[in-house]
């Protein structure tokens, strides 16, 4: 459990199963995603076919460490970022592979890699995102993202691993700021997965600017509502590539805090002591 408002409403990603999040592009969902593999606590693998490497890293340190991501491009860009370095290097509870169209047989691969390597299954694996897998046996369209899931579904039940795909979203959705309903996912592809949340911006502002809105469009497990009418709203620092529950820190981590805060505090001090001394 990362989100204990997520939870509250009954969401939960569980082992054994596929849930799927689906989002326009730019609205986060490799954010929210990685917030999920990172600090969960889990192990296994996130199989990165639509971000390089490179990206990833600055995101994962970022959320790892809670700097800034412009501050960590500057730090690798002037060759001072043995920090960043040291702390992912010491965070391997997660495999990453940057195949840009792994097939399924190579996520099958890389899956029996792991367990060799570790003497166990992984907890978690993320696929970002669906429409990057090559499909081998030539399906296309929805043939090829059916093929996929089915493929995920039992992958999941054979290694009770919970299994997280990202997909894309269609029509007006695709603006990142509409109400999401599950007919707004591409393909339609809702039916083998047991959890479909979408992701949207809302109206809802916060000190660090407009809230994530994650909309419950499937749960077995749960409350849901097709017609996006369950929607659970987050704090998105995407300067820092956190995500966190709305009623966290009050929405301004402390780091933020500081930063302006003494300015704050100074402003005015002549006239307070003016009035004291009277």
């Amino acid at each position: 459990m990362v989100w204990q408002t997520l939870a509250d409403a009954t969401v939960h990603i569980r082992r054994s199963q596929v849930a799927m999040v689906a989002a326009a592009p730019g609205v986060g969902k490799s954010a929210f995603t990685l917030n999920l593999a990172i600090r969960s606590g889990c192990r296994g693998i996130y199989m990165s076919a639509d971000s390089d490497e490179a990206t990833q890293a600055i995101r994962a340190a970022a959320i790892i460490t809670g700097d800034r991501v412009q501050e960590i491009e500057v730090a690798y860009k002037a060759g001072k970022a043995d920090r960043y370095d040291k702390a992912l290097k010491e965070f391997t509870r997660v495999w990453f592979d940057f195949d840009a169209a792994p097939s399924l047989a190579q996520i099958e691969e890389e899956v029996l890699a792991y367990a060799y390597m570790y003497g166990q299954w992984p907890e978690i694996l993320v696929l970002d995102n669906l429409a990057n897998v090559f499909d081998e046996t030539g399906g296309e369209g929805f043939s090829s993202l059916e093929h996929t899931m089915s493929f995920l579904v039992d992958l999941a039940r054979k290694t009770e691993a919970a299994v997280v795909v990202l997909h894309h979203v269609v029509g007006d959705a695709e603006s990142g700021d509409q109400p999401l309903k599950l007919k707004d996912i591409r393909g339609k592809i809702t039916k083998l997965q047991t959890l479909v949340l979408g992701l949207a911006y809302t109206d809802t502002f916060t000190p660090l600017g407009r809230a994530m809105g994650v909309y419950v469009l499937k749960n077995r497990s749960g409350k849901a509502s097709a017609a996006g009418d369950l929607m659970v709203e987050l704090t998105a620092d995407l300067d820092r590539m956190l995500i966190t529950d709305m009623e966290s820190g009050g929405g301004v981590p402390d780091a933020v805090w500081e930063e302006f805060k003494t300015p704050f505090e100074t402003e005015g001090t002549e006239d307070r002591r003016i009035y004291e001394e009277m």
